[in-house]
């Protein structure tokens, strides 16, 4: 290999500028850091400051985002080096200085930009003391230059919007992740720092600089596809003969013998000139295997879709340079399909030329810091299965309950290499904002400079992933304007910067220019994507999701408490109180405490205790999604995709996420299980009647026989009835009516339970409703019965049942992080019900799980 990276992660220290609650005589020393991390998580590291998260420390290290900052190391260059020798940083966070041996050598001014700089003629080469060097990069106080950049930029533009403290604010004027500086869901911890690696990479010869690749499908039987890659050459190797190799070498898990499905490898010649050049090379697959989001395969029932593994080698008479990757061959379009009556337009996604109804969610950041997550790039699926990746285990908990779409949203990040591959291996497409979000943007030449080569620098990375479904300019900038604003700021930036960059980098991906976006009004109903933020922020009760009619729902929600395990790490005992002002700071949803709590008392009993917070907020949450998704499910023709918000958190809060800051699910995500399976049952009460719908995304017709019983909670079926049903492949419709006469007078006594007959192996389809609110039943205490055994060397099998109806039982461990395959379901009386437990360290047999294990449901705890 002619190509050579040194990693320069280890040995820093960092250190304290200046800060204005600090004098000279308490600066911090230098103290050792971790890079890739933040700024926050070394001083936390080295004792200085509380953690953040905990209690109400948010507020008492404000102080460490208005200091600048210095980060420094020495490292030792032995032998001399090309001079075509890069230092490369993968992310400085944000606005920085760096210096090599004394000398300034660049700066930097985006979070989300790669930064290389050209030093080999400035290394320090030999043996000992002779090869050492010092690096130092000064970080300025984000906060502070925010502020003074706006300050400018208002006195020399007098007609620009008002201050506002979120929507035309310093955060604006600083290309840094705008989640950082606080939202409704997560604290204000803007932090610095090498939030990616750093290294020294030293070009011999040749290196590949960046590639894409596009398929063209000739036939049902062959694609070609045709890698086009930019390779920088040497000045001082420019003349010699180089090739660009690309060669399939699996499909799939699968080693595959190149006489079988994979063409051979295919070459093209370098041209002999020093800098940067494009060549391109084609293969041409057949009966070539398609890639299909999770769960629409149409020819298989594997979890994994298959990827093609491609290497692209850069070769003379040996390696220079290579790379590996996956792809995966398919097609995508957005669909915008004219109504008959010319009134609205249909947004849709289309996958090998078929519709997918998307359902899913939206991703904020793992962690208000990054830099912490694990970045573990090139593994696959089974090499992380014993991971403690936070992302890995978010998209596999997505993957398993059926999601095939995420929403990376604007206000947080361009995700890792790691989070783009794990969705391509799990099947889940990825809509992809550009990062702005609830804000205007100055509209300057330097800033739009800065955000192309930040558009460049994304696109190039992702643009080959087979995940990647959607580019979107903002999220909810041309909404908030249309609603408030005169002058929209950074409209340039949505309309033509960022255009041109996916027209240019990658043009086979549709560009969206905001979420949401279409019509005269940017979140019509009957244009584009919506977000319907009118139930939480407007009428408050979920049951008005049934008022909504759009085309695509790409923001929705409704807020619960974060687990018992998460509010462990943030609370001391005296906070554990759903009043108490840290529970209190531990909730951004600026809704209204008293507000919040009480759309929970709507459906659920009064809240008497921190454990009655987290079970009726969650339980409650679990409903809203049920209903308003059933809903959209319903409509689907109409309406082509959900994607609720938010699926995962960055700290521990309470917030619209259905997967907790420790990565336990709430009920909700269980709840999602359900609502997002390919085979949906759901029940509509009209008047004295239910009416029954069957929603079917498989691409292929169905036909069903369809139990529905009106029970009572002690197991008294009141009546019954079956019916056949038939819908087409990826249809809805409602199959028939079932008539609640028998439940007059005793609507609290009832449930309503429908159950469709599924093939052995296939997981179950079912639903079921009450009459009343759950605050309202008419419960009996239940005697639960719980059994517990081994199963596998991994998992232990708890069978639990029940006398009486128990509706979401919630399984839990004491102050024990357990992973239940299901969790608050509906237990029927004496039918009963398997769940797997994952063994960990705390619980690896029976008796230790039995010990643990906490049973509650609306009509008992124990």
């Amino acid at each position: 290999m002619k190509t050579r990276t040194i990693h320069l992660n280890d040995g820093w220290r960092v250190t304290e500028v200046a800060s204005p609650s600090a004098s000279p005589t308490t600066k911090i020393p230098w103290l050792p850091a971790s890079v890739p991390g933040s700024l926050h998580t070394d001083l936390l590291a080295a004792g200085v400051i509380p953690h953040p998260y905990e209690r109400m420390h948010e507020r008492d290290v404000a102080w460490v985002d208005e200091a600048s900052w210095v980060y420094e190391k020495t490292f030792q260059v032995n032998t001399p080096v090309s001079s075509e020798t890069f230092l490369k940083f993968d992310g400085l966070d944000t606005i920085a200085s760096i210096s090599l041996n004394g000398e300034v050598i660049g700066e930097t001014d985006n979070m989300f930009i790669a930064h290389e700089f050209k030093v080999g003629d400035k290394l320090k080469c030999g043996p000992g003391v002779a090869g050492f060097n010092t690096l130092t990069v000064t970080f300025s106080s984000a906060l502070d230059v925010g502020r003074k950049r706006m300050a400018e930029y208002q006195a020399a533009n007098p007609n620009t919007p008002a201050p506002d403290w979120f929507m035309f604010a310093p955060r604006a004027f600083v290309r840094k992740s705008q989640y950082m500086y606080g939202w409704d869901w997560g604290p204000e911890l803007l932090s610095c720092g090498l939030w990616q690696s750093v290294s020294l990479v030293e070009v011999e010869t040749a290196r590949l600089l960046h590639w894409k690749h596009t398929v063209a499908f000739r036939d049902d039987q062959t694609a070609e596809v045709t890698f086009t890659a930019t390779v920088h050459r040497s000045a001082a190797h420019s003349t010699v003969p180089l090739k660009l190799s690309a060669e399939f070498i699996r499909v799939g898990n699968e080693e595959v013998a190149h006489a079988d499905t994979l063409p051979q490898p295919a070459y093209v010649v370098i041209p002999n000139e020093a800098g940067e050049s494009e060549v391109s090379v084609t293969l041409s697959v057949e009966n070539p295997r398609l890639w299909w989001p999770n769960r629409h395969n149409p020819e298989a029932v594997a979890i994994h879709p298959d990827l093609y593994t491609v290497d692209l080698v850069i070769l003379d008479e040996h390696v220079v340079d290579q790379l590996t990757a996956k792809i995966g061959l398919r097609t995508i379009e957005l669909v915008q399909d004219e109504d008959e009556d010319q009134k609205g337009r249909g947004f849709k996604f289309r996958i090998n030329g078929e519709d997918i109804f998307a359902k899913g969610a939206n991703w904020i950041p793992a962690d208000s810091f990054p830099g912490t997550l694990e970045n573990q790039s090139g593994r696959t699926s089974e090499d992380l299965q014993d991971s403690d990746s936070r992302v890995y285990n978010l998209i596999w908990a997505a993957c398993d309950a059926g999601y095939n779409m995420l929403r990376v949203w604007g206000g947080g990040i361009y995700e890792s290499d790691h989070f783009y591959e794990l969705c391509d291996e799990h099947g889940i497409l990825v809509w992809q904002d550009f990062a702005f979000a609830c804000a205007f943007y100055p509209e300057t030449e330097v800033y739009a400079e800065n955000v192309r080569k930040e558009a460049v620098g994304a696109v190039r990375r992702l643009r080959n992933h087979a995940s990647l479904c959607l580019w979107c300019g903002n999220n909810e900038n041309n909404m908030f304007w249309e609603q408030a604003n005169p002058q929209f700021l950074g409209n340039s930036l949505y309309l033509d910067v960022l255009p041109k960059v996916v027209s240019k980098e990658d043009p086979n991906t549709q560009y969206w220019i905001s979420s949401p976006y279409g019509g005269e009004d940017p979140n019509s109903p009957d244009f584009g994507d919506r977000h319907n933020w009118d139930v939480w922020h407007g009428v408050g009760d979920w049951v008005n999701y049934a008022a909504d009619n759009s085309r695509f729902v790409s923001e929705f929600g409704f807020a619960s408490s974060c687990g018992l395990n998460a509010w462990e790490t943030c609370l001391s005992e005296e906070d554990k109180d759903p009043y108490s002002p840290v529970v209190k700071w531990h909730d951004k949803t600026r809704k209204g405490y008293d507000t919040y709590l009480g759309f929970t008392e709507l459906h659920y009993p009064k809240i008497n205790s921190f454990e009655d917070m987290v079970y009726y907020t969650q339980a409650n949450q679990a409903d809203a999604l049920k209903f308003g998704i059933e809903h959209y499910r319903r409509l689907k023709g109409r309406c082509w995709g959900t994607l609720f918000w938010q699926f995962n958190d960055c700290w521990p809060v309470q917030s619209w996420s259905v997967v907790d800051s420790l990565g336990e699910p709430k009920a909700a995500y269980y709840a999602s299980r359900s609502f997002f399976a390919p085979v949906l049952l759901s029940l509509v009460r009209t008047g004295n009647s239910v009416d029954i719908h069957l929603t079917n995304d498989r691409l292929a017709p169905l036909n069903a026989e369809i139990t529905i019983l009106l029970c009572t909670f002690n197991g008294e079926v009141l009546s019954s009835e079956t019916i056949s049903a038939e819908i087409a492949k990826n249809g809805t419709g409602a199959v028939g009516k079932f008539g609640l006469e028998a439940a007059s007078g005793r609507e609290s006594e009832v449930f309503v339970y429908a159950e469709m007959a599924t093939a052995e192996g296939e997981d179950p389809v079912n639903n079921i409703m009450w009459l009343v609110e759950p605050k309202d039943l008419s419960l009996t205490e239940p005697e639960i019965s719980i059994e517990i055994h081994d199963n596998d060397e991994d998992t232990l099998r708890i069978v639990i049942s029940s006398t009486h109806f128990c509706p979401y039982v919630w399984l839990s461990t004491d102050g024990v992080e357990t992973e239940f395959e299901d969790n608050f379901f509906h237990l029927l009386p004496e039918k009963p019900l398997e769940v797997l437990v994952a063994v960990n360290d705390d619980i690896t047999t029976p008796e230790e799980l039995e010990e643990l294990l906490n049973i509650r449901s609306m009509s008992h705890v124990q």
